[in-house]
């Protein structure tokens, strides 16, 4: 049965995360009152008007790529294909809430790391607001960037290989790649990780651990 301290707890992550996720909510209104009014200066990101005008071509069956200069994955299209169906800004709804997803795997990713290691004072609100209340996190979504998806992929895919869930790690870091290819910078790191002697590490030899 859960405690006091767990409800409290849970309420104040409740109120922490609708607190991000009303300003961004805000934000996104603010956008749109500064695209239809400004005509020389515009809050969202152009890529945000392609993946709109790619999900329209798939919404009447057509190819996102029938869309001139549409470049990324077909999978962007489809994210915004309420864009289509619902409103022109729900792409960035579903942008915003893939960060608040984000904040819930980082915040499980700081408890499994570090539990125990900070007090009170210094807990996992104070670390989550650091990506959550980070203004270039915020513009991002906002915009209409998809890059917030790729950070989320990877993070998954870090916090399934610190479980030692490799084969469902290796799936959302691909899907990463398949985004954006930039993630793969990351594979050298994964991979060291997955092949390390461990044995090695705990005697103080790093070097050795991922050469051996």
């Amino acid at each position: 049965m859960p405690t006091k301290s767990d409800t409290d707890k849970f309420c104040s992550k409740v109120f922490f995360f609708s607190v991000a996720f009303m300003i961004r909510m805000v934000l996104i209104y603010v956008a749109q009152i500064i695209d239809s009014t400004s005509t020389t200066n515009k809050y969202t990101d152009t890529d945000y008007d392609v993946f709109s005008d790619a999900a329209r071509h798939v919404a009447g069956g057509g190819s996102p790529y029938a869309r001139h200069t549409y470049r990324y994955t077909p999978l962007a299209a489809y994210i915004c294909l309420p864009n289509v169906w619902l409103h022109p800004l729900a792409g960035k709804v579903i942008f915003c809430i893939c960060d608040m997803v984000m904040g819930l795997i980082y915040w499980n990713f700081v408890d499994s790391q570090i539990a125990g290691a900070y007090s009170e004072t210094c807990n996992g609100f104070i670390f989550n607001a650091f990506y959550l209340f980070n203004p270039l996190i915020i513009a991002m979504s906002t915009r209409g960037s998809n890059d917030n998806i790729i950070s989320m992929l990877v993070f998954i895919a870090m916090f399934l290989i610190l479980k030692r869930k490799y084969v469902l790690a290796g799936f959302f870091y691909g899907l990463s790649v398949h985004f954006k290819i930039y993630p793969i910078i990351y594979s050298f790191v994964f991979y060291f990780f997955i092949d390390m002697d461990r044995a090695m590490i705990a005697k103080g030899h790093p070097y050795k651990a991922i050469t051996s």
